[in-house]
């Protein structure tokens, strides 16, 4: 067996999940720090109805004001029953992948795109970034759950934007 002493630890970002189970109605965070905890809470997630989009948010990320909030949002909405999702993430410069800075203001909102889905998904779903305004995700954002899974175990080992979809600006905070 080689010797693999000398790889470096990966870097794991735990991550603050914010959703509805049981009696937590998404007022105190479950912490995940590696894939099988995410995985998990993924599960629980897709158990449980949602009556407003997931919040995560990169614990290791700066926090901004007095009442010293986190610098970044990432939040989704699903549809179990269609096994689709979409993504908004709302972030200052510093939290983007090296490289793609110039693409960004002070702090940009962005919503995530599947990278030319083989087959479209479906577009009689209505996914939401705010069910209480009622702000819904445009259509060709619809991602299916597994590229969902994959970006947010991308945004727990880099603690930055996920690199697996692409990203489409928008005024949407």
């Amino acid at each position: 067996m080689p010797d693999v002493s000398y790889l470096p630890e990966p870097v794991v970002t735990p991550l603050d999940v914010y959703y509805f189970s049981g009696g937590n109605r998404a007022n105190e965070p479950v912490t995940v720090d590696d894939d099988i905890a995410l995985d998990d809470v993924m599960t629980d997630i897709l158990a449980n109805p949602q009556p407003h989009p997931t919040v995560v948010y990169a614990r290791d990320r700066p926090t901004i004001g007095p009442e010293e909030l986190p610098d970044h949002q990432l939040k989704f909405d699903l549809d179990t029953e269609h096994n689709i999702a979409a993504v908004h993430l709302f972030c200052p410069r510093g939290f983007l992948p090296a490289g793609m800075t110039g693409e960004a203001d002070d702090t940009t909102a962005w919503i995530a795109l599947p990278r030319q889905p083989a087959t479209p998904l479906l577009t009689g779903v209505t996914l939401y970034i705010d069910r209480d305004t009622r702000t819904e995700f445009p259509r060709e954002a619809a991602l299916p759950l597994s590229v969902l899974r994959s970006l947010l175990h991308e945004f727990m080992r880099t603690g930055k934007r996920p690199t697996c979809v692409d990203w489409q600006r928008t005024d949407i905070f």
